[in-house]
């Protein structure tokens, strides 16, 4: 097992999850800004992807390689997860208050999207940290402290009451529980005996939005036209193929200054990274 996992930094994330994600257009393109971000990090072996969902995004980013270790308490996502061959030491059903590992057996936990529908991050951190080894890097990405107020609705709504009701819609209909800030954020991992190292921002406040009005465009969380028509149900009658085309096509071009932005002191998004303490 090789002490650093392979991270692929050259990626062209946003065609390759827009080509995977075609029927959730506004996924693709939050999920490909944050698989570049991530890609920036060095990644300690053996590493737990905690809340690996279906193990797309970790092929993604890291392919298939010994070292990488899976768990999700969604036991619907667990087949595919086992089937990816991304997880060669296999794929745990797991809550986070309690992880079927040993103290100290990895190197990295890394958990992407997952710690926001927490709502006791407080309770699950200790136990993250508790299978890191000292030394260890805890890597999360989160909505940050500034999400609600970077949505599009929030910020074209006529008052600060429809706003306000707005970004509830949102949080009920994503399940976020939390938006912390790097300091919040640097006292609940020392709570857990993790020191903060690093707090960025990623997804621009334009890219944000731009989530946000292809969300209702294409009717993510709620029903709509194009929901129907990209369902798995009807791949049977043979014209998805041509879908995924068309919209891969006239995508493609438009969402790339969204993934190209740069973000410094305000995003959508907040990368943490925590080194467990001796």
């Amino acid at each position: 097992m090789p002490d650093t996992l392979h991270v692929h930094r050259d990626r062209d994330f946003l065609s390759h999850f827009l080509r995977r994600y075609w029927f959730a257009p506004p996924v693709a393109l939050w999920r490909s800004i944050e698989a570049r971000t991530l890609s920036t990090l060095d990644f300690p072996a053996p590493m737990l992807d905690f809340g690996c969902g279906d193990g797309l995004f970790t092929e993604t980013i890291f392919g298939k390689q010994d070292g990488i270790y899976g768990c999700d308490i969604a036991k619907r996502e667990l087949p595919a997860a086992r089937g990816s061959g991304v997880y060669c030491h296999g794929v745990q059903f797991a809550d986070g208050h309690h992880l079927p590992y040993r103290d100290g057996a990895f190197g990295t936990v890394y958990s992407n999207s997952v710690i926001e529908h927490i709502p006791d991050p407080q309770n699950v951190l200790p136990e993250l940290a508790r299978v890191l080894r000292p030394g260890g890097l805890l890597v999360l990405t989160v909505p940050s402290d500034r999400f609600r107020e970077l949505l599009d609705g929030v910020r074209t709504a006529p008052t600060k009451e429809a706003a306000e009701q707005y970004a509830r819609d949102v949080d009920q209909r994503f399940a976020h529980h939390h938006y912390h800030t790097a300091d919040e954020w640097r006292v609940l991992l020392a709570t857990a005996n993790v020191k903060l190292i690093e707090a960025r921002y990623y997804v621009s406040p334009e890219a944000e939005q731009q989530w946000d009005r292809m969300n209702r465009t294409y009717g993510i969380g709620r029903r709509s036209l194009f929901g129907i028509l990209a369902s798995p149900r009807l791949r049977p009658l043979g014209y998805q193929p041509a879908m995924a085309r068309l919209v891969y096509d006239q995508l493609i071009a438009k969402l790339r200054p969204y993934y190209d932005a740069r973000v410094t002191d305000c995003g959508g998004g907040l990368l943490i990274v925590g080194r467990k303490l001796d």
